[in-house]
């Protein structure tokens, strides 16, 4: 191999196209994650945007049998139904677990009867919104 390898006219075109590369993949780390606890809090926020907002649910989302699991124990916790005027992606509510009393489980009905789950969240957050929500 030479002993100028890469060639001194490639090397800050190789430096330029690292960094380039090193800054695109840190722009899209950030963009990857969803900060539920900001949007939750945020002064602006309401119940109908939390129902709909696609990043949300799918950051806060779990799987279909852990849902299944958490609505089909006795044990669970208590259902707190969320306003009709709410649901607009059907109806709506938070499951406030017994021995989790600062979390709370979103509750999401879908078209074809089926629910999603989505947590866990800060309860004094979703109480907020809930309150505001019912007026």
């Amino acid at each position: 191999m030479p002993a100028d390898f890469p060639p001194s006219f490639l090397k800050p075109r190789l430096l330029a196209a690292s960094a380039v590369l090193l800054l695109a993949a840190c722009a899209q780390a950030p963009a990857n994650r969803f900060d539920v606890d900001a949007f939750l809090r945020a002064s602006d926020t309401a119940m109908p945007e939390v129902l709909g907002n696609p990043d949300f649910l799918k950051a806060t989302r779990v799987p279909h049998t852990q849902c299944a699991t958490l609505l089909q124990s006795a044990h669970s916790g208590v259902l707190e139904d969320l306003p009709a005027s709410n649901a607009a992606r059907g109806p709506a509510w938070l499951l406030h677990p017994a021995d989790a009393p600062d979390k709370v489980w979103l509750v999401v009905g879908v078209a074809g009867g089926e629910r999603t789950c989505h947590g866990p969240l800060p309860a004094d957050a979703m109480k907020v919104l809930a309150d505001r929500a019912k007026g």
